[in-house]
């Protein structure tokens, strides 16, 4: 089934916990950790993880876009953090990171930029559950969706196995969430439009319907 998962960075930041409660029914919750270094934003890090497992017991899994992901695993694991991705492009030895996750009983992945070639995850699929790939990056029109990201998500389908998921994360709304779930993507990052909804709980359910039925039409 595909999988929407809310993501809490594209909430209010300043209400974290409440926020986080809004969309328990989901059952997960994806945490973007930026250290304003690797990425140009800062959201938050290890220590607010560990205050916000409090608020729920959703499985949560982060996205790390910082420069040493390696010094957050350790962490992220007392935190209760399930799945961990690292991006290709911050370490020298994606290998490292991604043992280091597996040592700790969790589930690694692999984020690209929307710039890198997708093919550069061959050498690390013997190691990841899922490829997160980008679909967006910040330019002077905002943080969008780039229609690109399509032929992206359907070359990396042919490429992966059936055992890797493909996640998918930047400017996906309603409106693209079909055609993403068409190209062959398992699963989406969605920040404001569930998160702007009255129900983020509902919301997420109706996204993860009309992934689905998208899917279907496709095969």
């Amino acid at each position: 089934m595909f999988q929407v998962l809310p993501s809490l960075a594209s909430s209010n930041l300043a209400d974290l916990g409440r926020q986080a409660a809004r969309v328990r029914p989901a059952g997960v919750l994806h945490l973007d950790i930026e250290d304003g270094n690797f990425s140009p934003g800062i959201t938050f890090g290890p220590d607010t993880v560990r205050a916000l497992s409090a608020f729920t017991d959703a499985e949560m899994d982060a996205h790390l876009m910082v420069t040493d992901p390696e010094s957050y695993i350790a962490e992220l694991a007392e935190c209760g953090v399930r799945k961990i991705a690292v991006h290709l492009e911050s370490t020298l030895y994606p290998s490292r990171a991604l043992n280091l996750i597996l040592q700790y009983g969790m589930i690694p992945g692999l984020a690209l930029n929307y710039g890198t070639p997708v093919e550069n995850v061959m050498p690390y699929l013997d190691l990841v559950r899922y490829v997160l790939l980008l679909t967006n990056e910040s330019d002077r029109n905002g943080i969008r969706f780039k229609p690109y990201s399509i032929t992206r998500i359907r070359r990396l389908r042919s490429l992966l196995p059936s055992s890797v998921e493909l996640w998918t994360d930047g400017g996906i709304t309603a409106e693209i969430l079909p055609s993403v779930a068409a190209a062959g993507a398992d699963c989406a990052v969605m920040g404001r439009a569930v998160f702007s909804a009255d129900d983020p709980a509902e919301a997420v359910r109706s996204f993860c319907k009309i992934a689905e039925d998208a899917k279907n039409r496709e095969r």
